[in-house]
Formats: C-alpha cells, sequence, structure tokens
C-alpha cells in the first residue's frame, strides 16, 4: 500500500492483535458497528478466538420445541437472528447433556441456560442443570429443600462481576403468595434459604430480569420487587399510577425485561388493550420512570384490538437498543419493532407455530472456557 492509501486509511498500519485489543475495549454497540468497517474486520470480530474479548450481543433464543421421538417429550431449540457463519450455537439440542430424556430450557442469564431435566432412569426423577451451550461445559445442581414449595426458579449471572453464579427458587404458600427464597450459590456449591423480605401477602408475575445484581419480578398489587443474590436485600420499587395493570389476572398485561443496562416496563391498559406503553427505570436508585413510547397494534399489524397473550407474545427487548421481539398468535415469524422509528420487520421463520406464551429465552453467547470452574 503506497503513503496515499495509508492517509486515507490510517487503520490499515494497525495489527489485527492490536485491533482486536482496541475493540475489546469498546461497549457492544460500538463493536457490532465496527462490523461495517471492511470483511476484515467483521473476520476479525466474528472469529471464535477473538469472541471470548470482545463484547457480545443478543444472538438468538432458546426455547422448547415437543418432538415425537421415542419418548422424547420436549427438546431445547435455538432460533438464531444472526448470520449463519456468526453463529454461537453449533449444538442448539445441548445432546452434550447425557443421561436425560427431556430437557426444558428454563432461563438465560449472560451466557448461562438453566434447564430442568428428566432422567431417562428413574423416569420420574430430574436434575436442575446450568449449562453453557457454546462451550457444552455443565454443572448439576442439587435439589433445594424445599422443592415442593417452589413457585419459579431463575438464574443470576454476571460475568463482569463474578464467574459463578446464582440460582435464586422463590417459594410460596398455598395460597400463592411468597413466603421466602432459596438461592443456590456456584462458589459455595451449596443452598442458602431467606425469609420473605418484601412483607405480607406479595404474589408473582413469573416473568423476571437479573439486573444490578437483583432478581426483578413485577408483583400482582403493580410493584417491581427485588432481592439481591445474597438473600439479605428486598427492595420494592412502585410504579406510577398510570403503569398498573388493571387486570391482575391477566398474567400478560405486564411485562419486564433490561435494555441498555435499564429496567423497561411495558404494560396494557384494560380499557385500551390495543395500546403497550412502554416505560424506563431512569434512575435506578432514586426509583425514577420515565414514559418513552405509546406503541399501538396497528403499528405491529396493521389493525386494533389485538391483546398480549391472546393475539401475539411479547418475546423480549434487545438488550443493545430498542427493539422489540413479539410473534403472532398461530404464526411462525419472529418479528421485532423499532420502538425509536417505528419500523417493523420479520427476523426469521420459526420451526413451529406459536400458539400461548410458551417462552423463548433471549440468549447472549458467553465464550469463557469454564462454567465457574466446574465441568
Amino acid at each position: 500500500m503506497d503513503r496515499s492509501d495509508k492517509s486515507r486509511n490510517p487503520a490499515a498500519d494497525l495489527t489485527d492483535d492490536l485491533v482486536v485489543e482496541i475493540l475489546s475495549r469498546l461497549p457492544v454497540k460500538s463493536v457490532c458497528r465496527f462490523k461495517c468497517v471492511s470483511w476484515h474486520w467483521r473476520g476479525l470480530i466474528t472469529h471464535r478466538a477473538h469472541r471470548k474479548k470482545l463484547s457480545q450481543s443478543l444472538s438468538g433464543f432458546f426455547h422448547g420445541s415437543t418432538s415425537l421421538l421415542a419418548d422424547v417429550l420436549i427438546v431445547p431449540d435455538f432460533v438464531s437472528i444472526l448470520v449463519e457463519e456468526e453463529q454461537p450455537v453449533s449444538d442448539p439440542s445441548l445432546s452434550f447433556l447425557l443421561g436425560y430424556r427431556t430437557i426444558v430450557p428454563k432461563d438465560c442469564c449472560n451466557g448461562l441456560l438453566f434447564c430442568y431435566c428428566w432422567k431417562v432412569s428413574p423416569r420420574d426423577e430430574f436434575d436442575y442443570v446450568v449449562c453453557n451451550p457454546v462451550t457444552a461445559k455443565w454443572r448439576i445442581l442439587p435439589l433445594s429443600d424445599r422443592k415442593s414449595q417452589v413457585y419459579v426458579s431463575r438464574l443470576g449471572f454476571d460475568p463482569a462481576v463474578s464467574s459463578h453464579f446464582h440460582l435464586f427458587s422463590m417459594l410460596e404458600d398455598v395460597e400463592g403468595y411468597i413466603t421466602g427464597v432459596d438461592i443456590y450459590s456456584s462458589k459455595v456449591g451449596a443452598w442458602s434459604h431467606s425469609e420473605n423480605g418484601w412483607g405480607d401477602d406479595v404474589a408473582l408475575y413469573d416473568r423476571s430480569v437479573f439486573l444490578n445484581g437483583m432478581l426483578h419480578f413485577i408483583s400482582l398489587d403493580s410493584t417491581i420487587v427485588a432481592v439481591d443474590r445474597e438473600g439479605k436485600s428486598w427492595r420494592t420499587i412502585p410504579l406510577l399510577d398510570t403503569m398498573g395493570a388493571e387486570n391482575i389476572w391477566n398474567l400478560n398485561a405486564a411485562f419486564i425485561d433490561q435494555s441498555q443496562g435499564r429496567l423497561h416496563y411495558l404494560n396494557v391498559r384494560e380499557r385500551d388493550a390495543s395500546t403497550l406503553s412502554v416505560w424506563i427505570l431512569e434512575n435506578y436508585q432514586s426509583g425514577e420512570w420515565n414514559f418513552k413510547y405509546n406503541i399501538s397494534t396497528s403499528q405491529l399489524f396493521g389493525y386494533k384490538g389485538l391483546i398480549n397473550g391472546g393475539q401475539y407474545t411479547l418475546i423480549a427487548i434487545h438488550p443493545d437498543c430498542s427493539l422489540i421481539f413479539y410473534i403472532m398468535y398461530g404464526g411462525n415469524v419472529l418479528m421485532s419493532y423499532g420502538m425509536d422509528h417505528g419500523e417493523v420487520r420479520p427476523v426469521c421463520d420459526l420451526r413451529e407455530k406459536i400458539y400461548g406464551s410458551r417462552p423463548y429465552l433471549p440468549y447472549v453467547p458467553l465464550f469463557t472456557e469454564s462454567l465457574a470452574n466446574h465441568d
């Protein structure tokens, strides 16, 4: 390359190792933009050896797929939103989890996947398993002593803080009110128990978000409640009067997720079921909510009157941009809606038509070689 070429492209003098080192210090949105610099840079960013160093973004969704093979009822599957050469999951059925006849994905958190795994023998026994689908590393967890009281179990993991994960099992009484939490620590290798710190008569929607070291739920009395990894800090974040779900028994009337490091809350008001409202927790410490968008189902589908959980299902908000993923009831196309510009786009075809609110778990790959130092 002559001097004039170099003056037009100063980056041409950078070695590949130096480019990767620079990119490793950038946030994920910037790394994604640099894929467009050149095919060479795109190859550097998507190379498996370099992805260990670079920030990763959403690559797709894990879900349980019905199978008619032998006595296998549910097998894991993965819906990728990336081009084929960038797909991180080579074994979406998780066949490396040996000795199980049914594997049900239950939760994803920052690259780890939590599953219920029913054994081949004895057939009525199951394990809690946490795995890394990219590296095929996995770990069997002991069951909690209070497993019969578990309402829902959710994963908490932040590789920027620790290589260890936590599993939260929320406990309930016979009336469905939360009594406490059992928390498994992969560092300690054992469960701990904490009594409910939110107060009496708290019941939860089952959708959760792990953010800022705490697991968040929506309560049926229209608050956000959270508990930390040690079960010591229990927090209640009030919602504004206009944010509460009017029909608390509609389990799809309210929805939470995290995007760009902030908690997002979406709700549908019973008097206007065609409008989906989006709120962002701008100040996590003070609990300050800001209204951001009103989205009409006419923007999503071309006509009004559709209800979340009835005619369509919200899947997730992209963790790095203002993009909502959703699926039409009875449809087999994953759709996206860009909240900033109002753009509706098909993302990919699904293997099965969707009926009801089967969970599709957003997955951000983790390329580290170990799972909290356990194989």
